[in-house]
């Protein structure tokens, strides 16, 4: 009695069920909706403490201190709207969503108009030191320290104060965060990453029958 073995099909052509199948990252969605929102309240939160630090520091740069409400709230909900964008780019940029989320952080750009304007050299500053090469490093940190006292000594008084270069010392410590948000706006960004599949065509597989690769 002879027995005839018959060739069965590989294991992937029988799990795999025939027909269109649904994408691989269906369920993937509600994770990573969570995360964005995650850094968007995060950024927020810090938004809100960098702002209170950045009132500090102007209230001890200037001259002629004053306090209003107004003026503190402004800069408080204008902070907490940037951390906010920069917190959802920094989200997105690690789930490795498009490149197109870098367009989140424009409403950023607001906290750098009017007196804003001094914060630009030590923002790019700091970026250039947090991810820049040693060169790069070096010409960012005398960018960053150089460019908040060359704004006080450009005043109308000619000679810091105590209490101005202490400000000068806390916005150069603020400027990180700052340099931090533009280079993760700036800074090249990783690839998305891609699930594929592959027909597997095998003769004792049904036809239509996918495997992945």
């Amino acid at each position: 009695m002879s027995i005839t073995s018959r060739r069965l099909p590989p294991l992937a052509a029988i799990v795999a069920p025939s027909g269109p199948s649904a994408p691989a990252n269906a369920g993937d969605r509600g994770p990573a909706v969570r995360a964005m929102l995650r850094g968007l309240v995060m950024g927020m939160g810090l938004g809100l403490v960098w702002g209170a630090v950045a009132r500090v520091f102007m209230r001890m740069l200037t001259t002629d201190p004053s306090f209003s409400w107004s003026g503190t709230l402004f800069i408080l909900g204008l902070a907490a709207v940037a951390g906010g964008c920069l917190g959802l780019v920094h989200a997105a940029r690690v789930a490795e969503r498009s490149r197109w989320w870098r367009l989140a952080a424009l409403p950023a750009l607001a906290l750098f108009a009017g007196p804003g304007i001094v914060l630009v050299p030590a923002a790019i500053g700091m970026a250039m030191v947090l991810r820049g090469g040693r060169v790069v490093r070096v010409v960012g940190a005398v960018v960053v320290t150089g460019s908040p006292l060359f704004a006080v000594l450009s005043g109308e008084t000619t000679e810091a104060t105590p209490t101005q270069l202490a400000g000068v010392a806390l916005m150069v410590l603020s400027a990180a965060p700052l340099g931090w948000g533009v280079a993760e706006v700036v800074c090249r960004w990783r690839p998305r990453r891609r699930v594929t599949t592959q027909v597997v065509q095998d003769a004792g597989a049904p036809r239509g029958s996918m495997a992945p690769v």
